[in-house]
C-alpha cells in the first residue's frame, strides 16, 4: 500500500497534484487508515498505481482546467469518506457533553458486537469485553439505560421417537438435522438442559439524540445485574429452534472494518476499562 506522500515521492510531483488525482477520479483510494488523533491517511494499491500514466494524468487535468467529464471517485470511496465524516460529525457533537465517554463507548461497542459475530476464533474474547464494558457503563450510568428481561425457552435435548428416526434415515438427514428442521413429532421426548438459555438483557440507551440498544444473555448479565426481578419482562420471540435465537445483530461489514479496525475498536475499550476514559 502506498500513502499520497509516497506517491508524490515516487513520480517526484507533489502532495496537492495527487489529491486532484483522486478528487477527479483518476486515482481510486483502496483504504482509509485512521491515526490515534483521528485523522484519515489514504491508501492505495501499489499495482493499480503502477498501471496509471500519472504524468499524462496530470497534464490531461491541467488542459481541462481541472475538469473532468469521467466519472468522479466511485460510490465505494463516498461511502468511505461518508462513514469517515459521520464518525468526526459525532465525536464533535458530543465533545462537551458530560456524557461524553460514555456515548463514545456505546459507538465502539456497537461494532465490536459487529465483529464478534464474524470472527468466531475471537468471539470468546470479544463477548467477554463487551460484558465488561456494559457492565461498568451500567453501574456507573444507570440513569442512561433502560433495562428489559427477555424471557427465552430453555435448551432442550431432543430425544426422537422410533417413527422419527426411520423417517430421519429414509430422507438421508442425520437426527441432529432433523430436529434442527423442527421434523420431530409429539411423540419425541423433550429434555431440559439450561433453564432459560435462550433468555436475554436488553440494554436501551437514551443519551443526547442518541439511541443505542445491546443484548446480554442472562447467564452472563445475571452475575452482576442486582435487580433482574425488577425488570419488565416480555417473552422473546425465539423463531426456530435453533442457536442462531441467541444471537442478535449483524456481522461487520467491509466498510465498518476499513474506517473502524478491530485493533481500534478494542483498545479504545479496553482503554475505558483501565482508565475510564477512550
Amino acid at each position: 500500500m502506498l500513502t499520497v506522500s509516497q506517491i508524490a515521492q515516487r513520480f517526484n510531483i507533489s502532495n496537492r497534484q495527487v489529491q486532484s488525482l483522486v478528487e477527479h477520479g483518476y486515482l481510486s483510494v483502496n483504504h482509509l487508515y485512521r491515526n490515534d488523533n483521528q485523522g484519515v491517511t489514504y491508501l492505495f494499491s501499489e499495482e493499480d498505481v503502477a498501471k496509471l500514466d500519472i504524468y499524462s494524468l496530470l497534464a490531461e487535468l491541467q488542459s481541462n482546467g481541472g475538469r473532468r467529464n469521467k466519472p468522479v471517485p466511485s460510490s465505494r470511496f463516498k461511502q468511505l469518506i461518508g462513514a469517515v465524516r459521520h464518525y468526526d460529525h459525532f465525536l464533535e457533537n458530543i465533545d462537551d457533553r458530560p456524557e461524553s465517554i460514555f456515548l463514545q463507548c456505546c459507538y465502539y461497542l456497537f461494532h465490536l458486537n459487529h465483529y464478534a459475530k464474524t470472527y468466531h476464533e475471537n468471539s470468546t474474547y470479544l463477548y467477554r469485553l463487551k460484558n465488561q464494558v456494559l457492565e461498568k457503563m451500567y453501574l456507573e450510568n444507570p440513569a442512561w439505560f433502560s433495562s428489559r428481561y427477555l424471557t427465552g425457552p430453555d435448551r432442550c435435548r431432543v430425544w426422537l421417537c422410533e417413527d422419527c428416526k426411520e423417517s430421519a434415515q429414509v430422507s438421508g438427514m442425520s437426527y441432529a438435522a432433523y430436529i434442527k428442521n423442527e421434523h420431530c413429532c409429539p411423540k419425541c421426548s423433550l429434555h431440559s438442559v439450561d433453564k432459560e438459555y435462550y433468555s436475554l438483557i436488553e440494554f436501551r440507551v437514551r443519551a443526547a439524540e442518541y439511541k443505542f440498544t445491546f443484548h446480554l444473555p442472562l447467564s452472563s448479565a445475571e452475575r452482576w445485574m442486582t435487580n433482574l426481578s425488577d425488570l419488565p419482562q416480555i417473552d422473546r420471540n425465539t423463531g426456530r429452534y435453533t442457536d442462531r435465537m441467541y444471537l442478535y445483530g449483524r456481522p461487520v461489514s467491509p466498510l465498518e472494518e476499513k474506517v473502524f479496525p478491530i485493533n481500534m475498536i478494542i483498545t479504545k475499550l479496553e482503554n475505558y476499562l483501565k482508565t475510564g476514559d477512550c
